[in-house]
């Protein structure tokens, strides 16, 4: 009798249970659905609040189940999304680690993650990290997909972004061209990933000197994604972005402007006003200003940009040491050229640090301070300078790059200066030989 309970008790709790777990199965797959919906809109901070709230739900989970991981994935993609990369990677690698022990390393969902981390590393300019996770994404992917699947399409499109940024365009072009060719067909001409597509091949052109096709393809990235994603999407402001640069390097100014304008209005409104984006969009509004001789204004959005960075990238990141001297620039040409100093003297501290003595970023940021104590008539200090930016540039970039040239030119004018003719003479004969050799080319 007693048996017989237990039995029937048994049974009871299996059919209670049953609901329960398919309850459990439902909330987890609506929460993950509304995510997406939210991160697709744009709308990070609920996507974030929703698959945390999975996340708790899915560590509870046998270790081998597939929710733990989709989630971990799915949270670590908005976080990139948000320019969150440090909290990002680890998610993305514990996704990998358990994709792999449940499906193997050529499984779809080992490709999901790998070119997910890699764009993370994209966005970081790391792309000695991306490009051998997309490469191996992409041969997941043409293994286990057709030709033209959008997941394929996918990974061409961020590989040849890579080979693009590292100058490798034999290889970028046959593949953004693909990408492109089969996303028009899957899922659409007027598709956002098309938009995607027609926004890496304008860098592409833009980077090897296709200017009126670079043009041309974003302005049908901003008009495609303005239909798909509307006009405060973040994609919507790259692509505006792009092609206010593009209209910036013709000197076309005034078109120029209100579109960086809005691009940093929808980055604020998306991410809030202390993302990287937002700095990133503040850099190309003081590039502009600088460009129209408009040194205050520009002045002011480069540090404006600065105290977003430091608070971003950390106070000792190398990655300031761009915007150190850019507004160093400004300052040394114009009424308080003594604040430019200390921007040059930190930019060199920190790209010496992160970089070493002879990196070609130290050489150009001891070329900066050169000239800015050369400007001052504190000639024995620049030339000083000027000797070690010499150095390391012909070192870093060989004797006839165009750096090397700039900083022949001005190392003879300090010593000049110094009236020590027969050195000048000397370096001024190398620079003709140079510039000659140059010219033959």
């Amino acid at each position: 009798m007693t048996q017989r309970k237990c039995v029937l008790a048994g049974g009871i709790v299996s059919l209670l249970l049953a609901p329960t777990l398919l309850a459990a199965q439902d909330s987890w797959k609506a929460t993950e659905e509304a995510a997406a919906k939210a991160g697709k809109a744009a709308n990070f901070a609920e996507a974030e609040r929703l698959l945390t709230a999975n996340l708790k739900f899915a560590e509870t989970l046998q270790a081998k189940d597939p929710r733990r991981p989709r989630t971990l994935l799915d949270l670590a993609e908005i976080d990139r999304a948000e320019g969150k990369y440090a909290e990002a990677l680890p998610l993305y690698e514990r996704a990998l680690q358990i994709y792999t022990t449940i499906y193997g390393d050529e499984a779809a969902e080992v490709s999901d993650t790998l070119n997910g981390e890699a764009e993370l590393y994209k966005s970081l300019n790391d792309y000695a990290h991306a490009e051998p996770l997309l490469t191996h994404a992409l041969s997941i992917r043409q293994e286990l997909l057709h030709p033209g699947d959008p997941d394929i399409t996918q990974t061409q499109n961020d590989l040849g972004e890579v080979y693009t940024a590292t100058g490798a365009y034999d290889k970028a072009e046959p593949l953004l061209l693909e990408s492109l060719a089969s996303r028009r067909k899957n899922p659409g001409p007027e598709s956002a990933d098309v938009a995607q597509s027609l926004e890496a091949i304008g860098t592409l052109y833009s980077r090897t000197g296709r200017a009126q096709q670079a043009e041309d393809s974003f302005r049908q990235a901003v008009s495609i994604f303005g239909k798909t994603v509307g006009g405060n999407h973040p994609d919507y402001a790259n692509a505006l972005e792009n092609l206010a640069l593009c209209y910036g390097a013709r000197r076309d100014f005034a078109d120029a402007e209100p579109l960086l304008q809005r691009a940093l209005e929808i980055r604020q409104a998306v991410f809030g006003p202390e993302h990287r984006d937002v700095a990133a969009s503040l850099d190309n509004l003081a590039a502009l200003k600088k460009s129209e001789h408009k040194s205050e204004e520009a002045a002011a959005l480069y540090e404006h940009s600065i105290s977003i960075w430091e608070k971003v990238l950390g106070p000792d990141s190398p990655d300031l040491a761009a915007d150190l001297n850019n507004l160093g620039a400004i300052y040394e040409l114009g009424k308080e050229r003594q604040r430019a100093e200390p921007l040059f003297l930190r930019a060199v501290a920190l790209d010496e640090k992160a970089l070493g003595p002879e990196s070609p970023e130290l050489g150009t940021d001891l070329n900066n301070l050169g000239l800015l104590y050369l400007l001052m008539k504190r000639y024995d200090e620049s030339q000083k300078v000027y000797q070690r930016a010499l150095e390391i540039r012909m070192h870093a970039l060989g004797d006839h790059d165009p750096a090397v040239a700039e900083t022949m030119a001005s190392y003879a004018n300090v010593l000049r200066a110094l009236h020590l003719d027969a050195e000048a003479q000397q370096m001024e004969a190398r620079l003709r030989t140079i510039l000659n050799e140059q010219k033959g080319k």
